[in-house]
């Protein structure tokens, strides 16, 4: 399990600390939570509220955490899954 501690120790950008599938603890859930107000936010998914990129379909995608297997895990850049509210405001 990737630690928030261990991310700031390390002095790398987040998604070059993180690599998809890394599960995180509750200190890097929080971070996605209150560094900027969410592009979406659910019991199963967290998107951090600023685009890191477009998909090829023109789509924002932004860094994601997904809950699965009883706890948060980092999924990379995506775009809002279908079905959950996205939040974010361009």
């Amino acid at each position: 399990m990737k630690t928030y501690e261990q991310w700031l120790e390390s002095g790398k950008l987040l998604n070059d600390f993180l690599q998809v599938g890394d599960a995180v603890d509750e200190d890097l859930k929080m971070y996605f939570l209150e560094v900027l107000f969410p592009a979406c936010m659910s019991d199963h998914y967290i998107q951090i509220g600023e685009p890191t990129d477009y998909n090829a379909q023109g789509e924002p995608t932004f860094e994601t955490l997904k809950f699965k297997d009883n706890c948060w895990v980092y999924m990379g850049p995506l775009p809002t899954p279908k079905g959950e509210l996205n939040l974010y405001i361009s």
